[in-house]
C-alpha cells in the first residue's frame, strides 16, 4: 500500500506530475521571522495550499519559491512548529515578502505534566517509541539537496532523488540502504584553487548523514541525550506546551549540566501531549560538542588534507532540524535538515575567518508500507564519497520540472565494484562461501589442514616458469618444487585449483602417477624418499586461472583489465584462495621457501613486475619478453605476483645506516602523480624501522607498484590505482601496504585464521604513521574511525584448519588495531611497547607464528599474562564491558565497579575519573570494587573510552 504524504517538495514539485513545454515558473522570495525577536526562522515550510510545489527557508530565514503560473490563484501557506501558520493569496503578494510568524500560543503546563519532570516525559517517551513509530521496514522516495560555500563562492549545487529503505531496527552501526533514482550538479569552475576546493567539496555522503540524526530511532547512539547512559550528563526542563493546530505539544530544552564532560548537545523536543510522540526537534552542538566533532566528525583524512591544503578550520556552528508525519497514527521520519559554518584560515592565501558553509536538506515526499523488500543493488547508503560524485548528469533547468516519479530500470546507480568486471570464465558465480554460517567441506580440509602429507616435507625453493598470454588470458608453464624429507614420503600433497590443467608431473626425469581431489593433488612416488633427503620435482601445467567471484568475500583470482589508454593490464591477487589459484605449490601459510625465481615472459611491449630483484630480461621469440626476478629470502606463497602494463619505472634511494634501493613502477601518463605520491615514502620507512627495526629484505629492495588492486606483495608492495584524489603526500593505503612488509611479510601467520596478525598490525602502523607526521592530537582521530569501522559479528580469530577467509573479515583490520592500541594503553609505557615491537619482528623475521605464540611472548617479554585480554578481543564479538553504579553522597560519589567479560577473572585495568579534570588507573576484575572520590559529581565522572576500546554500563 502507497501512502501520499503531504510534505513539502524543496523548490520544485517530485510527484507524479509531469510538465508541459508550455507551463511558466513565476518567482517569489522573501523572508520569514520571528514577529517578537526579528530573528529569521530556519527551515520554516512554505507551500501552497491545494498545488504540490514548495520550499524551505535557510538557516537566516531567506527563501526563494517557484510555482506554476497556473497556481497564481491559489493561496501561499507558511508555517513552522512553534508559530502560528501564515496564510496569504498569491495575487495579494508581490515578488518579494517579508513575513512575520507569531508564536503559537502557550499554556500553563496542565495537571497532566505537572507532575512529571522533564526527564520523566522524556523517558515515557522514550519507552512509547515502539507504540508512536512504525517499527516494520518502510521504503521512502525522498529528495536530497546540499549547497556548499566559501563566503559568496559556491562549491557544490547538488540535488538528487533517492529511494531509502529502511527498518527501524536501531543497531550500532546504521543500517538504511538508499539508491540514487535521479541527480543533477552544477559544474564548478575551481580554477587554480582546484585541490583546495575539490577537498572543502568533498563532504561525505550527506544523505547518509541525514539518516543517522533521527534520535527517535537511534535512540541508543552513543552520545544522544535520550541514551538512558547520558541522563546523567543533561537537565531536561519542561518549559512551555504549545497549540499546533489540533494538537497540544509538550516543549522540552535539554541542556548540559555545568560540569558534564559530555554534555555535547542543546536540544529542543516537541512532544505530542496525547501521545509522548516526538514530532520535531532542533539542536545545536555546544562548544564542548564542537571540540568533540572538530575531532571526531571531520575525520583523520579532513585532518591531514588540512595541511596539505596549507588551511587551518575551526567548527563554528552546527544546527540540525528533524522532523517527523503522522499516518495512519503512525509517525514516519518526515525531513532532516542540516546546517554547519567552519572558519578558515591560511597564511599562504592570506585568509581569516572565511566563512565556509553548508546546508543539507532530506524530504521525504512519498511512503511505502507494505511488502517492503531490501535493494539488491543500487546501494549507495555505505559509501562515504560526497553525494555530488555519485550523481553523474550535470546541472539541468528543467530537470525537477521534467521528473516523474516513476522510474524505470536504468535509472538506478549500481554499485561500485570492488573487483573489474571480465568476460572470463565464472567459476564460482553459484558457489557459497565456506564460512561459520555456511559450514566447511572437506574440501577447505584439504586446503586448510596441515595433514602428514602435507608436514612430511619443508619445501626450501620454487622456480615458477611460465608464460602469460594476454589475449586467451591463460598460464602455461612449470612449477618446480624443492622440498626436504621430514619423514619418509612415498606420497605428497601439493595444490593447484581443479580448473587447471596438469600435463605432467616429473621427478628425476621421470613422470609420475598423481591424483587429484578437489584442488589437491596427490603425488605417488616410485620408491619412498628417505628422510633428509633434498628433492626436486616439476609440475607442467597450463590453463585459465579463475578470476574473483565478487558475491564471496576475499575470493581472489587474475584481474585483466585496460589503462586509461586502452592498453592491456593485469594482476594476480589469490590472499585467501591460494597461490594455487594460477600456479601449483604447496599451499599453506605455514610452508615457506628459503628463496625463490619467478620467470614470467610476456608480449615484448608490456612490462612485468614480480617480487624480489629483476636479475635480467630475456628476449624470446614470438615478439616475447621474459622477466626474471629472484627472491633472495623466505616468501609466503600469496605474496608471489605479476603485474603486467605499459609501465615507466623510476629509483630512489632510501638512507639510514645503510641504503636501501627503491622502485616504483606507475602508469606512463601518472609518473608526475607516481613522483608526488612516493615523496611520503622515506619519512613511512623511518617510522617503520623506528618501531618495528629494520627494513627486512633490503638485498631484495622495496618496490611500489600501481596496480588494479591494493596488495602486499613482498618487496613488489602494489598501491592501487592511482587517482587524483590518491595523489597526495598522505596516502594511508600505502602506508597500509607497505607496513605488511613488516606484518606479513616478514612473519607471517601460520594458519590463515590469525590473519589479524597481519592486518591489526598493519592497520596501527597507519597510526603511527599519523603520530609522527601529523601530532598525537590526531591519532583519536583516526582510532575514532577505526572505531566505527568495527562490526562486532564475527570472532576476529577465524577456524582453523579449514582457510576460514570467505567472510567479511573487516574486525581484523579494525578491532585488530583497537586491540593493539588498548593494550598499548594498559602498559602505559611507549619505550617498553616499542621495545616489544622491534622484540616480535627480532624473534619471528622469517617465520611463520600462531596467536598464542605471540601472546606467549609478549607474556614473557612482560613478565605479565595478558592472556585474557587478547582471548576476550580476539576470540569473543563483544567487547568487555565496565558496569559502573554511580552514587551521589553530597560532596563524595561513591563509585561500585567491575568488569563483564566472556574471559574468566577478565582483569583488564583502565583509566577513568578518580579526581576532577584528573584521570588515573583502577584495576576493576569480575567481582565489585568500590572507591569514593571526594568532591565530585556523577556528570564528572567518565571512563577513558578513547584509548580503551571497551563498553561502559554506567547507572
Amino acid at each position: 500500500m502507497m501512502f501520499r504524504m503531504n510534505l513539502i517538495v524543496s523548490v520544485f514539485a517530485l510527484l507524479g506530475y509531469c510538465a508541459t513545454a508550455q507551463d511558466r515558473f513565476l518567482t517569489l522570495t522573501g523572508t520569514v521571522t520571528d514577529a517578537h525577536t526579528g530573528q529569521g526562522i530556519p527551515f520554516a515550510s512554505i507551500y501552497l495550499r491545494t498545488g504540490t510545489s514548495g520550499t524551505a527557508t535557510n538557516t537566516v530565514g531567506e527563501f526563494v519559491f517557484k510555482y506554476r503560473d497556473a497556481n497564481v490563484t491559489d493561496t501561499l501557506l507558511v508555517s513552522s512548529i512553534g508559530y502560528r501558520p501564515y496564510r496569504q493569496p498569491l495575487q495579494a503578494i508581490g515578488k518579494d515578502i517579508a513575513i512575520a510568524l507569531e508564536p503559537a500560543a502557550v499554556t500553563l503546563a496542565g495537571v497532566t505534566v505537572t507532575a512529571r519532570t522533564g526527564l520523566e516525559i522524556l523517558k515515557e517517551a522514550v519507552e512509547k517509541i515502539p507504540q508512536n513509530y512504525d517499527t516494520t521496514a518502510v521504503q521512502y522516495t525522498a529528495f536530497y539537496r546540499e549547497n556548499v560555500w566559501l563566503d559568496d563562492f559556491e562549491l557544490t549545487q547538488a540535488e538528487a532523488v533517492l529511494d531509502i529503505y529502511r527498518p527501524f531496527k536501531a543497531g550500532k552501526d546504521l543500517n538504511e540502504q538508499i539508491r540514487l533514482v535521479k541527480g543533477r550538479k552544477k559544474k564548478m569552475d575551481y580554477g587554480r584553487e582546484a585541490q583546495l576546493y575539490y577537498w572543502m567539496n568533498g563532504t561525505s555522503n550527506g544523505a547518509r548523514g541525514s539518516l543517522s540524526e533521527d534520535l527517535v530511532k537511534y535512540c541508543r547512539a552513543k552520545y544522544s541525550p535520550l541514551n538512558p547512559e547520558n541522563y546523567r550528563y543533561y537537565n531536561y526542563t519542561h518549559t512551555e506546551t504549545i497549540r499546533e493546530g489540533d494538537r497540544d505539544l509538550l516543549v522540552l530544552d535539554v541542556t548540559p549540566r555545568r560540569k558534564a564532560r559530555k554534555g555535547y548537545l542543546r536540544m529542543r523536543l516537541f512532544l505530542d501531549d496525547a501521545t509522548l510522540a516526538i514530532v520535531k526537534y532542533n539542536f545545536a552542538l555546544t562548544e564542548a560538542g564542537i571540540r568533540r566533532v572538530s575531532r571526531k566528525d571531520k575525520g583523520l583524512l579532513f585532518a591531514i588534507m588540512s595541511a596539505v591544503v596549507h588551511v587551518s578550520t575551526e567548527y563554528h556552528t552546527f544546527q540540525y532540524t528533524v522532523s517527523y508525519s503522522n499516518q495512519n497514527n503512525k509517525w514516519y521520519l518526515n525531513r532532516v535538515t542540516r546546517h554547519w559554518e567552519i572558519l578558515v584560515d591560511s597564511k599562504k592565501r592570506n585568509w581569516t575567518d572565511r566563512l565556509w558553509r553548508a546546508d543539507m536538506d532530506l524530504v521525504m515526499t512519498d511512503l511505502r508500507t507494505d511488502n517492503v523488500q531490501p535493494f539488491t543493488e543500487g546501494d549507495i547508503a555505505g559509501s562515504q564519497a560526497p553525494m555530488h560524485t555519485m550523481i553523474a548528469s550535470e546541472y539541468d533547468a528543467a530537470f525537477w520540472e521534467n521528473y516523474n516519479v516513476l522510474k524505470t530500470e536504468d535509472t538506478a546507480v549500481q554499485s561500485a565494484a570492488p573487483w573489474p568486471a571480465t568476460d572470463t570464465i565464472a567459476v564460482a558465480s553459484a558457489r557459497a562461501a565456506s564460512n561459520r554460517q555456511n559450514s566447511f567441506s572437506r574440501a577447505d580440509t584439504l586446503r586448510g589442514k596441515l595433514t602428514p602429507l602435507r608436514t612430511n616435507y619443508d619445501v626450501t625453493f620454487y622456480h615458477l616458469d611460465v608464460a602469460i598470454d594476454l589475449d586467451k588470458r591463460s598460464v602455461q608453464g612449470r612449477s618446480l618444487i624443492r622440498f626436504s624429507a621430514r619423514q619418509p614420503i612415498a606420497r605428497m600433497q601439493v595444490d593447484l585449483y581443479a580448473n587447471m590443467a596438469i600435463d605432467s608431473i616429473v621427478f628425476r626425469h621421470q613422470a609420475l602417477r598423481y591424483s587429484r581431489e578437489f584442488n589437491a593433488i596427490f603425488i605417488d612416488y616410485p620408491e619412498t624418499i628417505p628422510v633428509g633427503t633434498e628433492a626436486e620435482v616439476t609440475i607442467y601445467y597450463n590453463g585459465v586461472p579463475k578470476t574473483p567471484d565478487r558475491s564471496i568475500p576475499m575470493d581472489g583470482g587474475v584481474l585483466w583489465d585496460k589503462d586509461s589508454l586502452g592498453n592491456m593490464w593485469a594482476q594476480v591477487v589469490c590472499q585467501g584462495s591460494g597461490a594455487s589459484l594460477w600456479w601449483p605449490n604447496k599451499d599453506h601459510q605455514s610452508d615457506e621457501p628459503d628463496s625463490m625465481k619467478i620467470w614470467i615472459t610476456v608480449p615484448a611491449p608490456y612490462t612485468e613486475i614480480s617480487n624480489g630483484r629483476l636479475q635480467r630480461t630475456t628476449p624470446l621469440p614470438g615478439n616475447r619478453m621474459r622477466y626474471e626476478w629472484y627472491v633472495s629470502y623466505p616468501i609466503n606463497n600469496y605474496n608471489v605476483t605479476f603485474n603486467i602494463g605499459q609501465y615507466a619505472h623510476f629509483e630512489d634511494r632510501y638512507i639510514s645506516d645503510d641504503t636501501l634501493t627503491l622502485d616504483y613502477y606507475v602508469m606512463s601518463y601518472n609518473l608526475e602523480r607516481g613522483r608526488q605520491i612516493f615523496k611520503q615514502v622515506h619519512l613511512m620507512l623511518k617510522t617503520f624501522e623506528k618501531n618495528f627495526g629494520k627494513y627486512p629484505f633490503k638485498r631484495d629492495g622495496f618496490t611500489l607498484v600501481e596496480s588494479l588492486y591494493p596488495m602486499e606483495h613482498q618487496s613488489g608492495v602494489c598501491i592501487g590505482k592511482i587517482t587524483p584524489q590518491s595523489s597526495t603526500g598522505t596516502n594511508r593505503l600505502l602506508w597500509h601496504e607497505s607496513a605488511h612488509e613488516w606484518w606479513g611479510n616478514a612473519l607471517t601467520a601460520k594458519d590463515i585464521a590469525d590473519m589479524w596478525i597481519h592486518e591489526g598490525f598493519a592497520t596501527y602502523a597507519e597510526i603511527l604513521v599519523i603520530e609522527d607526521r601529523f601530532g598525537t592530537e590526531h591519532v583519536q582521530e583516526a582510532l575514532d574511525d577505526q572505531m566505527n569501522a568495527v562490526m562486532g559479528n564475527e570472532p576476529v580469530i577465524g577456524v582453523y584448519d579449514v582457510n576460514h577467509i570467505h567472510y567479511d573479515i573487516g574486525d581484523m583490520y579494525s578491532k585488530g588495531s583497537l586491540l593493539l592500541h588498548t593494550f598499548r594503553s594498559v602498559l602505559h609505557n611507549d619505550t617498553l611497547w616499542v621495545n616489544l615491537l622491534r622484540a616480535i619482528q627480532q624473534k619471528f623475521r622469517y617465520q611463520t607464528l600462531t596467536t598464542d605464540d605471540l601472546v606467549a611472548f609478549i607474556n614473557d617479554r612482560t613478565r605479565t599474562d595478558y592472556t585474557y585480554l587478547f582471548d576476550q578481543y580476539l576470540r569473543y564479538t563483544n567487547l568487555p564491558k565496565l558496569a559502573v553504579v554511580l552514587k551521589q553522597k553530597e560532596e563524595y560519589l561513591e563509585v561500585t565497579y567491575a568488569w563483564q567479560a566472556d574471559v574468566k577473572n577478565f582483569r583488564m585495568p583502565v583509566r577513568v575519573t578518580t579526581a576532577p579534570e584528573k584521570m588515573g588507573f583502577i584495576y576493576p576484575t569480575t567481582r565489585p570494587k568500590t572507591m569514593v572520590l571526594k568532591n565530585m559529581s556523577v556528570e564528572e565522572f567518565d571512563v577513558d573510552t578513547d584509548n580503551f576500546y571497551i563498553d561502559v554500563h554506567v547507572e
